[in-house]
């Protein structure tokens, strides 16, 4: 039950952060969506790993996980919003 609500929380979220980039004409290119859905992909991917290695009593196969998966996420997430970020400032000037 409580992954049936984690899914309605996350498509709230993700259609309330589309609805709020159109409102403000933020243009996003299909690659920066593409990369800001394999960040979302990766977290999910690593939130998962985590919690099923510390149910595992594997605390260090756990904390790796996050490292290893955590840092192409990060670099994904980042280059998804600064992007448009960036395109949107220089528009505005």
């Amino acid at each position: 039950m409580w992954l049936f609500i984690f899914g309605l929380i996350l498509g709230a979220a993700i259609l309330a952060f589309v609805l709020w980039v159109r409102s403000r004409k933020i243009q996003v290119a299909w690659y920066e969506w593409l990369m800001g859905a394999l960040a979302l992909i990766l977290v999910l991917v690593i939130l998962q790993n985590f919690v099923a290695s510390y149910a595992e009593f594997e605390p260090t196969a756990a904390w790796m996980g996050v490292l290893f998966m955590g840092i192409p996420a990060l670099i994904l997430a980042v280059l998804a919003v600064r992007l448009p970020w960036q395109r949107h400032a220089r528009g505005k000037a």
